[in-house]
């Protein structure tokens, strides 16, 4: 929301493990290729120093996201690093994907970039992606005193952030105030249904695999498909009615797949 810059640089600052003289806000809507194209989104778009941070929050993991999330740095990427005939080698991008699902085995927080396969040198030097596992970092204690406590605020519910902000320090404090305000406000209320995300959800499972089974040209390829659409869509909580219509996968299958 307007007003909470501060907020969102020391979020930003926490999590890169670096301070910025300079920070802005800027237009989240990409550029679009042709008028036929819709509109695409980031979900935040800051110019900082000579830094590009894009973040990403994501309500689940499933298979395309990875690559969803890149294509969005990637043009954040393209449409600023040309400057008249030249490229710019002064400025740097970070993608900060926020993640709900990646498990507990996955770290807390990886970082990738773009190396070479053979020389394991880097490809591209001034990009970097950090993925945040928002199931490792809720995992601690919550008795712990460490330094990623504000980052489980992002999935707490309204006790637990009370929680967390009464044994916090003061940025947790902003941070439960205005998550309280936003809240109250119903500020976010109408952006996209539950039932629209996990609809968006369930296609991309379903042509994923269904794609990969058929390209094999294999029954026990589109099969094999089918049961980890299955298994992906219990985990987001689909009935096994639903599941069972969707994959063709009969009921007995997918109850031996919990």
């Amino acid at each position: 929301m307007p007003g909470n810059e501060q907020i969102l640089k020391e979020f930003i600052e926490r999590i890169l493990k670096r301070k910025f003289k300079t920070f802005k806000i800027l237009s989240p809507e990409l550029t679009k290729n042709n008028i036929y194209e819709k509109g695409k989104y980031l979900d935040v778009l800051i110019k900082t120093d000579n830094l590009f941070v894009n973040i990403e929050v994501n309500s689940h993991n499933y298979n395309g996201l990875s690559e969803r999330n890149f294509s969005y740095i990637a043009l954040v990427y393209a449409s600023h690093i040309k400057v008249g005939e030249e490229y710019n080698n002064d400025l740097d991008f970070v993608q900060i994907n926020l993640t709900v699902g990646l498990g507990t085995k996955m770290p807390e927080i990886s970082i990738s970039k773009v190396i070479n396969k053979e020389t394991l040198k880097l490809k591209v030097r001034n990009l970097e992606i950090y993925d945040v596992n928002l199931d490792k970092i809720n995992n601690r204690c919550y008795n712990e005193d460490d330094e990623y406590n504000f980052l489980k605020m992002m999935t707490a519910s309204k006790e637990e952030l009370e929680f967390l902000a009464e044994k916090g320090d003061g940025f947790m404090k902003k941070i439960k105030d205005e998550v309280n305000k936003i809240n109250d406000e119903n500020y976010f209320a109408n952006f996209i249904s539950v039932e629209e995300d996990e609809r968006k959800i369930r296609n991309t499972y379903y042509a994923n695999g269904v794609e990969e089974g058929e390209a094999h040209g294999e029954v026990r390829g589109k099969e094999n498909a089918l049961i980890e659409i299955a298994k992906n869509l219990l985990k987001v909580g689909d009935s096994i009615q639903k599941i069972s219509e969707v994959t063709g996968l009969s009921k007995e299958k997918i109850k031996s797949l919990q």
